[in-house]
């Protein structure tokens, strides 16, 4: 339903370095999804690097649109 809706749902992210980074999805789903990993992942396993970022990003379908 939402990736048929063209809507954008955006989230807004700080890597460990201090990085801001704003990223784009198509579905509501796949952002809350990634975002859940993403504060997983610190919790777990520790810092959120880009490399941890994009890997994680990939499973949801997601873009980064700045940085």
């Amino acid at each position: 339903m939402d990736s048929n809706s063209g809507e954008v749902y955006l989230l807004e992210y700080k890597l460990s370095d201090e990085t801001q980074v704003f990223l784009r999805f198509n579905n509501i789903n796949d952002r809350d999804g990634c975002h859940i990993s993403l504060d997983m992942y610190k919790a777990q396993l520790g810092p959120v690097t880009q490399a941890v970022l994009q890997r994680i990003l990939n499973k949801f379908s997601g873009e980064v649109v700045t940085s």
